[in-house]
């Protein structure tokens, strides 16, 4: 068996290639030393020498040239060709290119790279390079040589194109393809799957200029021409909102709330892996960081709303419109969900292959008033919300906000009390007592802050919420984060059976978010610095954390915090 792999760039070629490299034993031809030619009448003539195996399979990047059809016809080389949605394949060799992704540029995209999206360069890629790599192919697809396997199909219905490919290119081998593609499915391998939220991150001048080189060719495999006029991409975002209102407004919202520094990315992280939740995080439509004003706020202002129900040109005045401006704070709230969940097309996004049932959104906050508006409007908007509040010590909290806060200030090549006191500790010198007074006043004002967020978030939170309210303690997760995950997944209403739970907990483990760190092992420039509990007992003796933290004792106490 002779098999020739070939399509554009990012089209997924290889991916196919290795699966039936797999699944009927072929050799590797692009691992061979010598290799075989990339130009396509070069590669006619090597086939047509006598050069392809007879247990063989090349991948690569070949133009439907009258010679290497007739070489693949005189020698039984079985060519197919891979198609993929031509927007989405742009938009993966920008990015790419821009190394959003880890993923070096794909040859012929590099001059993407720090171009935007609506600059000239971009224009004349799309009308001189992607234009060519499109044609080549159509071509494939207009000669009538080649079987056309759409990658979309391959990623969301790998059984079915398999059974396609067998009945074209001879049976299977059924222990052998189930386990090449269990091992496939395993990789996570991701692509367009014609979900609702596929919002695409390209601007309407791109969309325009890619509509006038795409081919009839992807048309009539059943690719759509997307509109590119601006109204009518609002228009087609708004269709795809209102299908996402359809399918996900009765799924489970899990709010993720907690105290700056108190592990709120860790939970996050592992919602974050459960395969049937979609994740967001720090949307700020409640809170107000650096004193700035709420996104939702005029929305939740009485006055302002209710002025906008009181009078008409016509001088009527309408009856009173008894949460409608929670109602419509919602259904913002809702869109914008939709709008930073659209735009995740990766593995690392909103696409899984799993049902998505749960919504989880991290909240961290660091005053009162922004924790006593975010609990109480949250219960306003979802009613039916499921609260988790994770605590931690707070002596652990300061030392954490303290480090987070010396990062910054020695990436910005800033001095102050806080990189002196580090810097001395770090290096075993922890003498200065004016270092260990400012201290003491950074940690009593955390103290103040902790005990009132956590007392709101906790009291309230219980009151408001009851049974859909649950406290977790950051240091159970470090002791037995098994035991906390199934807990957590449960009370969710997620699946948490044994594999699952400890799948979840191994990645988000500080191993594998510190990239190799054990717990224990500090990186002070890593925001996941050490990843342990009781660190306060390195700056502060017990009879200081007593009296600074005086304010917070009663309730660390309740938490079991001594």
């Amino acid at each position: 068996m002779r098999i020739l792999v070939t399509g554009q760039a990012a089209s997924g070629l290889f991916i196919l290639a290795d699966l039936l490299r797999r699944i009927y034993g072929l050799a590797d031809l692009n691992s061979a030393s010598d290799g075989p030619p990339r130009d396509s009448r070069a590669l006619a003539a090597w086939i047509g020498d006598g050069n392809f195996p007879e247990q063989g399979l090349l991948a690569g990047h070949y133009e439907a040239e009258e010679e290497l059809l007739q070489a693949c016809r005189d020698q039984g080389v079985r060519v197919l060709c891979m198609i993929r949605d031509p927007y989405l394949t742009f938009e993966v060799l920008y990015i790419h290119a821009n190394g959003e992704r880890g993923v070096p540029a794909v040859p012929g995209s590099s001059c993407l790279k720090g171009e935007e999206l609506d600059s000239p360069v971009v224009a004349d890629f799309i009308r001189d390079v992607f234009s060519r790599q499109l044609g080549i192919t159509a071509r494939w697809q207009e000669s009538g040589e080649a079987l056309m396997v759409r990658q979309e199909a391959l990623v969301t219905r790998p059984e079915q194109v398999m059974e396609m490919l067998a009945a074209d290119l001879g049976g299977m081998e059924g222990d052998v393809l189930t386990g090449a593609l269990d091992e496939f499915l395993d990789k996570g391998v991701q692509g367009s799957v014609g979900n609702p939220l596929s919002d695409s991150r390209l601007p309407s001048l791109v969309i325009c200029g890619l509509n006038e080189v795409i081919p009839q060719a992807f048309f009539e495999l059943g690719y759509e021409r997307r509109p590119c006029a601006p109204e009518a991409v609002m228009n087609d975002r708004m269709r795809h909102f209102s299908r996402f209102i359809d399918l996900y407004n009765d799924k489970q919202r899990v709010f993720l709330v907690g105290h700056g520094k108190s592990g709120t990315t860790w939970l996050h992280m592992l919602f974050f892996h459960h395969p049937n939740a979609a994740v967001v995080a720090e949307r700020r439509l409640f809170e107000h960081p650096d004193e700035n004003e709420a996104l939702l706020d005029n929305l939740l202002d009485d006055a302002w709303f209710e002025s906008w129900f009181r009078s008409s040109s016509f001088g009527v005045t309408s009856p009173e419109q008894t949460d409608v401006r929670y109602e419509l704070s919602r259904l913002m709230s809702d869109y914008l969900l939709y709008r930073a969940l659209a735009v995740r097309k990766t593995a690392k996004g909103f696409e899984r292959k799993e049902p998505i049932t749960h919504f989880s959104e991290k909240i961290a906050l660091n005053t009162e008033p922004d924790a006593r508006v975010t609990i109480e409007t949250l219960k306003k908007l979802y009613p039916d919300a499921k609260i988790v509040h994770i605590v931690r010590d707070p002596r652990d909290v300061a030392v954490s906000a303290m480090f987070h806060s010396y990062r910054n200030f020695r990436e910005k090549h800033e001095r102050n009390w806080i990189t002196d006191f580090v810097d001395s500790v770090l290096e075993g010198n922890n003498d200065n007592i004016l270092k260990k007074q400012a201290v003491s006043a950074y940690f009593k004002s955390h103290a103040r802050a902790w005990n009132r967020i956590a007392s709101i978030f906790h009291h309230r939170g219980e009151a408001l919420y009851g049974g859909n309210y649950l406290l977790v303690r950051y240091e159970d997760l470090l002791q037995a984060p098994q035991e906390q995950v199934n807990r957590l997944f449960a009370f969710a209403g997620l699946a948490h059976d044994e594999p699952l739970v400890a799948e979840v907990v191994e990645k988000a483990s500080f191993k594998n978010l510190s990239r190799g760190r054990k717990a224990g092992e500090q990186d002070s420039s890593s925001f996941y610095r050490k990843g342990v509990a009781g660190d306060w007992k390195n700056y502060l003796t017990p009879e200081a954390s007593r009296k600074v933290f005086r304010e917070a004792w009663e309730l660390m106490r309740q938490f079991g915090y001594e």
